[in-house]
């Protein structure tokens, strides 16, 4: 396809995943469909999208063999050119890795049978070594103790200056190191397949005569980390280990055993593939054809692997982005990273500031002026809504000149004290009465105005007519709070019921203008994620107050029991029972640890961990606030229902023995581990070039992160606070001009230095005056 995410609005897994827009709007221009109209013979083989239901067949295609939905190596379901198969257990003729080779070299040979004029074009998507890492049975004795994934990075645990998920991380426990080389081990053994794959289609290629006339391309999707800064697995962080994949490329009028170190990506697969047939690039893909890098390469001969010059200057940036996030929250976060920035560098900016701004920051600069009013202070800073810092005046400061004039005046008895917004006097005669705690600086009513209310009150407080509608019930700032959140929600639901509702015969529709606009669409079913993460908020708290009612009512009938039996005449000091002495943790979840199956996690559970098993002690969540807590655990998850360690901020799963159905097996018993978080939104600046190799990072929490792989290939020190504010803005704008940009000319383009800037003026102009002197020469 050739586009970023913010192009192809495709962002996870299941935003838009072969939903409407990918199907009408960007299948359609797909690199196998240009192909297909330009006469080549197209197949596929494999895994297409995670949400692929097989009910198509995509456009372009001419040979169809799609894995149903996730991946899988036995027991799936392939769409087999339209007519849907299911697939068993059997090794021998289920194997998914066997079955696209197999496939695919009977496409070749019916290719060069009944079409040999055609030429042909061939994609193998193999789920290896995506979970659930089931290895062919003649390769699951190999990579015993593989232990190339402990890079120094692995298990490091300095992360106080890296983004929030990777602070809240713990070491590894034991069982989560042995967890990790397993996994490792796995993963090696199912890419053997793999290789006997390229081996066999590499074999019928030379086969059949056309190797030399073949370009082959391999590549990954993405990078993958196992123990990394303390997580177990995932693929979802911004460094190299994630983000960087593997790209060799072999046909004709390539090198061999040769490098180019320019920075390219996969948005520059598509492109490439166009290019070597001989077909136009489309302007809307953002990326560009590699052939001019390998050209150029072959002509200069460059062997030792320096950086390739091309007419036009090759990209030096590549955009990683990461999680979608709404225009509000795009509002919301770029205010968030200007005021960070601000606060950062506030004496760098302080002469490029407005009066006004400048004088804001000089008075909140000094500590005499922070909240709250004192009797001498003129100014008080605070922030506002917006998280902006704000000035204005304290009243104190006024009330301090109104006090010395009336101290001047003290043998003066005239003076009113009202006059000066000064509250009266305290009786010193009567301690008990202190009229200043009644007196509210101007709001309180006179004893007139009391009794003319005693008596409107005392006249219509018998009418049955009347509301006395200035009386409100007190209430606690916690019930206005829930009654406002029970009124936001019933708004919501209003909302919704109005924009799609169900019918009596059991059918679904929504308002029209809803279905035909994409963003109105997505805006809705933003607001119902949310309002569903409420309701389930709600419905955990509510599990957890029926809980604890139960942890009581059973101590309760403990207590009644043990009193009764104990009979009367003991001491009740003495014979009654320590609140300690029952634990229902230890009575009823841990002892049935033997009776744990295969559950998945439940997120409505609360997870609790036996300080026994986990090797973490007393002291797993070791912060006194609980809005706080650091959730990275890695420790069996016994009890009887399987409870899980997920968290709304996190998001965590269970392994357990069951996992992997193919040998080798896990029999080290469940344990829970976390592997992201909502805030792993970011947008990242890859750039390598001749003098540069660095990545910088903005998060969706305003977080920043930079590291230069020069002096620290593995990422392991944020050095953002050692760059000053021309840098860091140079670079944030060089990133915002890539998240927006749109087609290959904006999203391609390398920023040059002011020196080659104006060379290349001081060339276009000499290139126009040349061709101005030879027209004037012909028309003469």
């Amino acid at each position: 396809m050739g586009l970023y995410p913010h192009n192809h609005h495709v962002y996870t897994n299941n935003e838009n995943c072969s939903g409407i827009e990918w199907q009408k709007v960007h299948e359609p221009r797909t690199f196998a469909k240009y192909l297909s109209d330009a006469g080549y013979r197209t197949g596929y083989f494999g895994k297409y999208l995670n949400e692929y239901n097989g009910t198509y067949i995509p456009p372009g295609w001419r040979e169809w063999v799609g894995l149903c939905k996730n991946s899988q190596y036995y027991n799936y379901t392939l769409n087999f050119n339209g007519q849907k198969v299911k697939h068993d257990d059997n090794y021998y003729q289920d194997y998914f890795t066997d079955l696209i080779a197999n496939d695919s070299i009977t496409f070749l040979k019916q290719s060069k049978q009944y079409f040999p004029t055609k030429p042909v074009m061939m994609m193998l998507s193999v789920p290896a070594p995506h979970g659930p890492e089931d290895a062919a049975p003649q390769y699951q004795h190999m990579f015993e103790n593989n232990t190339l994934h402990r890079t120094p990075s692995w298990n490091y645990m300095n992360n106080s200056d890296k983004q929030w998920l990777l602070q809240r991380m713990k070491p590894l426990v034991p069982i989560a190191e042995k967890f990790t080389d397993m996994l490792q081990r796995k993963r090696l053994q199912t890419l053997q397949s793999v290789d006997s794959l390229v081996e066999k289609v590499h074999y019928e290629l030379r086969l059949l005569g056309e190797l030399d006339n073949t370009y082959i391309i391999y590549t990954s999707d993405h990078g993958y980390h196992l123990g990394q800064y303390g997580i177990v697995k995932g693929k979802a962080l911004p460094y190299d280990f994630d983000t960087r994949v593997p790209l060799f490329i072999r046909g004709p009028g390539i090198l061999r055993d040769t490098k180019i170190p320019n920075m390219v990506g996969n948005v520059d697969l598509a492109p490439t593939i166009l290019d070597m047939a001989g077909i136009a690039i489309p302007e809307h893909m953002d990326g560009r054809s590699l052939m001019k890098l390998i050209k150029m390469h072959k002509i200069t001969l460059n062997l030792e692997g320096d950086f390739v010059e091309t007419r036009r200057p090759w990209r030096d940036s590549f955009l990683i982005e990461r999680g979608k996030v709404t225009k509000k929250l795009t509002k919301v976060y770029e205010r968030e990273q200007d005021r960070k920035i601000l606060e950062d560098h506030e004496d760098e900016l302080l002469p490029y500031a407005n009066s006004k701004l400048r004088r804001t920051l000089k008075i909140c600069k000094d500590p005499n002026n922070l909240p709250p009013c004192k009797m001498d202070q003129k100014w008080v800073c605070f922030r506002d809504t917006r998280n902006r810092k704000r000035i204005k005046k304290c009243r104190n400061y006024n009330r301090t000149v109104a006090v010395s004039e009336v101290e001047y005046q003290k043998d003066s008895p005239e003076v009113p004290a009202r006059s000066y917004n000064l509250p009266p006097a305290s009786n010193k005669n009567n301690p008990k009465c202190d009229c200043t705690k009644k007196w509210q600086y101007g709001k309180h009513m006179t004893p007139a105005e009391e009794a003319m209310q005693r008596n409107f009150l005392r006249n219509h407080i018998n009418d049955k007519d009347f509301e006395p509608r200035f009386l409100r019930k007190k209430r606690s700032y916690y019930e206005e709070e829930l009654d406002w959140k029970k009124r936001l929600i019933a708004q919501q639901l209003e909302n919704n019921r109005q924009r799609c509702r169900f019918y009596p015969n059991n059918t679904f529709a929504c308002d029209r203008d809803l279905t035909r606009d994409p963003e109105k669409w997505e805006s809705h079913k933003l607001q119902l994620d949310e309002m569903i993460e409420e309701t389930r908020k709600r419905l955990r708290n509510l599990k957890k107050i029926r809980k604890n009612m139960k942890k009581q009512k059973k101590k309760l009938k403990r207590d009644k029991n043990q009193y009764s039996s104990n009979g009367y005449q003991h001491s009740f000091d003495n014979d009654f029972p320590e609140e300690d002495d029952y634990d229902d943790e230890d009575s009823e979840d841990y002892n049935d640890a033997e009776n744990f199956g295969d559950e998945e996690c439940n997120c409505d559970e609360d997870f609790e961990l036996p300080p026994e098993l986990s090797g973490y002690g007393d002291n797993v969540f070791d912060n006194e606030d609980d809005s706080s807590e650091e959730y990275n655990v890695q420790a069996y998850n016994t009890g009887k229902k399987g409870r899980n360690c997920n968290h709304d901020d996190l998001k965590c799963t269970t392994h357990h023995n069951g996992h992997w159905k193919t040998p080798p097996y896990w029999n080290l018993g469940p344990f829970c581990f976390c592997t992201n978080a909502v805030t792993n939104t970011y947008w990242c600046l890859r750039t390598v070039n001749e003098t540069h190799d660095f990545l910088y990072c903005e998060f969706i929490d305003s977080f920043l992160s930079y590291y230069d792989f020069k002096t620290d290939p593995y990422q392991l020190e944020n050095k953002i606070t050692r760059l000053d504010y021309g840098i860091m803005q140079q670079l944030h704008e060089e990133l915002s001009e890539l998240r927006r940009c749109e087609g290959w000319k904006q999203c391609s383009r390398k920023k040059d230095d002011n020196n080659t800037e104006k060379k290349r003026r001081r060339r276009r102009r000499k290139v126009k005056s040349h061709h101005r002197r030879r027209r004037k020469r012909l028309l003469a």
